[in-house]
């Protein structure tokens, strides 16, 4: 009978909640403490592979991938960033020597069919639909829904409307690149070094605990996946994570020319803010064409008496990224680039920074937006470290609650002593 029983379908959160904490605690209890099993779903380890060492969000050269064809489906490929995809070639030899050589079952349904399920998504694309459904939603439900579209005949008007839209989201709300990728909309597979060999739906812990956790075969898993450099997800056991330079990695890593962590990041990912400024205009002046096409003029009816009505109708105009960047200035964007993050921080920034901020935006003439973007990214990525869910944030308030001094009233379960800093997004 199976002891985990935690669903994506358990009515009640209370079951939920024990049986998924069951799972937390005890699913690894018949095998000694493993390095290589990883909890993806705690503090920095949650971006893993999305943020560097410095916190910067940050997404995979696709120049830098390997293609990786399936030997069961011939028609479908997956790819990994370079020294990726090599150690887990080497895992799947491994596994698929040891099948030979009857070390493992062969007839094992994951482990002797060692094979991917899922491997790298293009974060832009997966991006560019996001932004795509965030557009079609201000139009329909704000500017037609709350009868605003009378409002909003220029550019200019699209972009205010559009800010006040964004302010009246609930919940964890994104506009930018940068934002989106640290999001829960976008995923570990947007990394370049995530893996799942299982394709088992998240959550189905009974599924996973007879086939994967019960397997005779997943001890000799666990053990090719660290040496070859693989963190496994405690969650999500099929799910291979590259360890980013650690031992098992590293000749892998050292195979495609990179030495250091900070090789890694620099020759194999890009920053996000540095696409952010043009995904910004490129998503609003998209944004704003698709509501001239659908919505090309506004008759505007006025009063000016109880017996006089005039109507005048106004046309709406598409415009080009071009012509929007003469519409608003250089400093202009910059400052609304500002405020959205500010939104998606959920105003993070003290209000003596985001002020100055501001004021250093406007007096600089900035002859391009690189400088002004690497100045609001440092300006933010400040903040992650001490926000809440990090590791700095369970070191704090552990502090806090060893002092002597009156017990917080906060709920401290599940965090630990930790000595080491958080700011490191986990590597």
């Amino acid at each position: 009978m199976a002891k985990y029983k935690a669903d994506n379908t358990t009515e009640s959160p209370w079951e939920a909640f024990y049986y998924r904490g069951l799972y937390k605690r005890d699913a690894f209890e018949g095998i000694e403490r493993k390095p290589e099993v990883r909890d993806f779903s705690f503090a920095e380890d949650v971006l893993y592979g999305r943020v560097d060492t410095r916190l910067n969000t940050v997404y995979p050269k696709e120049e830098k991938m390997k293609i990786i064809v399936s030997e069961n489906e011939t028609e479908s490929s997956y790819r990994l960033l370079d020294f990726a995809s090599d150690a887990f070639m080497a895992v799947k030899n491994s596994m698929n020597a040891a099948r030979e050589n009857n070390t493992i079952p062969s007839d094992e349904p994951i482990f002797s069919k060692f094979s991917i399920r899922k491997a790298y998504q293009s974060p832009i694309e997966l991006y560019n639909n996001y932004s795509t459904t965030l557009m079609n939603k201000y139009i329909s439900n704000y500017l037609v829904g709350k009868n605003m579209k009378k409002h909003v005949i220029g550019f200019n008007e699209f972009v205010n409307h559009f800010i006040k839209f964004f302010k009246e989201q609930s919940g964890p709300n994104s506009f930018t690149f940068t934002s989106w990728q640290r999001s829960t909309t976008s995923s570990i597979f947007t990394s370049g070094i995530a893996i799942d060999i299982g394709g088992l739906e998240y959550g189905k812990d009974e599924l996973i605990e007879q086939r994967v956790l019960s397997s005779v075969c997943f001890p000799y898993y666990l053990k090719v996946c660290r040496a070859n450099g693989f963190s496994v997800s405690r969650l999500a056991p099929t799910l291979m994570v590259a360890d980013i330079l650690s031992p098992g990695l590293l000749p892998y890593a050292k195979a495609n020319q990179l030495y250091t962590t900070e090789d890694i990041f620099l020759r194999q990912f890009n920053y996000a803010y540095m696409v952010d400024y043009d995904f910004m205009q490129v998503n609003l002046v998209d944004g704003y064409n698709l509501f001239v096409g659908n919505y090309p003029i506004e008759k505007i009816t006025t009063s000016k008496c109880p017996k006089t009505v005039s109507s005048v109708i106004k046309e709406r105009t598409a415009v080009t990224v071009l012509q929007a960047q003469q519409i608003i200035s250089i400093s202009m964007w910059l400052s609304l680039y500002m405020e959205i993050r500010s939104i998606e921080e959920k105003g993070a920034l003290k209000q003596q920074t985001k002020k100055m901020l501001i004021e250093k935006i406007n007096k600089t003439k900035y002859l391009d937006s690189s400088q002004a973007m690497r100045y609001i990214n440092n300006t933010f990525r400040d903040t992650y470290k001490s926000k809440y869910g990090g590791l700095n944030y369970f070191i704090h308030r552990e502090e806090e609650r060893n002092k002597d001094t009156e017990p917080s009233t906060e709920s401290t379960s599940g965090a630990s002593k930790i000595n080491n800093g958080g700011s490191s997004g986990g590597y």
